[in-house]
């Protein structure tokens, strides 16, 4: 069950060129890219008041975590440190 190639070897395909489309400059292009901007900015989501909020608080938490981890891991290290200076001379 073979597929026979249905084109004769003297034919040959031709093969079109596509270009990309440059886009037209006029004298009101200043308008339309303003005016794109002023559309693009309608499709914005804002968040809530509630969100913001929210994401503020979780922020706020997390970097005090970390510093307090931090702390503590430097308050250990250095009485370790400390420790090891000690007993060595």
């Amino acid at each position: 069950m073979e597929e026979k190639n249905m084109t004769s070897p003297n034919e040959t395909k031709e093969v079109k060129k596509v270009t990309p489309k440059q886009p037209k400059k006029s004298e009101g292009s200043d308008r339309n890219t303003f005016a794109d901007y002023k559309a693009e900015f309608k499709k914005i989501v804002w968040p809530s008041r509630s969100d913001i909020v929210k994401s503020t608080a979780t922020v706020i938490v997390t970097s005090l975590i970390v510093g307090v981890v931090i702390t503590c891991m430097d308050t250990v290290f250095s009485t370790g440190y400390d420790a090891i200076i000690s007993l060595l001379g």
